[in-house]
């Protein structure tokens, strides 16, 4: 008997320990992307990335120039349709003639000296669902072609379904996982991932799905600046940008608001995140110069290591 007891006591103190983990150890453990922490320090420079919509109104020709000439190794090469502004990477021409679009592309990467981090493209909600799997197909042919590993889109919008958009992001996930690329969703005011509770949920519905995290949304949005440590185990990708406490200070210059952009970076890398920093200002968006910012933030990045 007295071994039995022996033997009890030790199940109910097992019990009791893991009655006790912490919930956000257990999201790092259950999260898709989570990985062990050993790996060795990197530098994270390495990884630094520059969005082609810091020149959004610009042809990708010169967008490309630009960014190479900030210094930037990596581009995030917007997919996004955002008329009058010219696409970066037109996805209505990779449908027509793939093979011409993409070595156009291939042609400007090249001469400046870029490879792509990942591809943005518009959200699932920006056309029948049938019609954009066949353009959403398309985006992650191109990512295969420029080897590129993540593609991100936009979240829907915040007044959508919840369970019918993890419903569809599932057959998303599969083409994703089929092309053997990574598949994200942008954290983001107004959608459905401008709450870090809700951006977890879709992950979790849908395994495999990650997150680009834009803090810039968690201040400016509803979440005004709350704890998000929740959904670091899904980053896969981010848009950094500095930003205030509403939707008119969320593009603000490089070093200034809220945002303990070092400590973002320490938190990823400790979590041992293996994505790009990628500086995401939008020319136009306000009347910062877009370009000054980004290369702001180059030199930022740089003195980290």
């Amino acid at each position: 008997m007295g071994k039995h007891a022996i033997l009890i006591g030790a199940v109910v103190c097992l019990w009791a320990a893991a009655a006790g983990v912490d919930e956000s150890a257990r999201a790092l453990a259950d999260a898709s992307n989570a990985r062990p922490s050993t790996r060795p320090a990197r530098r994270v420079a390495d990884f630094a990335s520059c969005s082609s919509l810091c020149q959004v109104r610009q042809p990708f020709e010169k967008a490309a120039q630009v960014i190479a000439g900030m210094g930037y190794r990596y581009v995030d090469l917007s997919c996004l349709h955002w008329p009058p502004s010219p696409p970066h990477a037109n996805v209505a021409e990779l449908m027509v003639d793939f093979e011409r679009e993409a070595s156009r592309i291939e042609k400007i990467l090249a001469a400046n000296g870029l490879k792509v981090s990942n591809l943005t493209f518009d959200g699932l909600d920006a056309a029948n669902f049938d019609a954009y799997t066949q353009r959403f197909e398309t985006v992650m042919k191109l990512a295969n072609r420029l080897n590129a590993p993540l593609v991100n889109i936009m979240a829907p919008p915040n007044k959508a379904d919840k369970q019918a958009m993890a419903d569809k992001l599932k057959v998303l996930q599969e083409i994703a996982a089929r092309h053997r690329v990574k598949l994200t969703l942008e954290t983001h005011a107004g959608q459905l991932t401008e709450h870090p509770a809700d951006a977890v949920w879709l992950c979790r519905q849908v395994p495999g799905l990650g997150l680009t995290l834009d803090p810039s949304h968690y201040y400016a949005g509803p979440h005004q600046g709350g704890n998000f440590d929740e959904v670091y185990p899904f980053v896969m990708g981010t848009g950094l940008r500095a930003g205030g406490m509403n939707w008119e200070t969320v593009q603000l210059p490089w070093g200034e608001g809220p945002i303990d952009f070092a400590a973002i970076v320490r938190k990823l890398e400790s979590q041992g995140y293996e994505g790009f920093y990628v500086a995401e200002y939008i020319d136009g968006f306000n009347k910062l110069d877009a370009v000054q910012e980004s290369k702001k933030y180059l030199a930022w990045i740089k003195s980290l290591d």
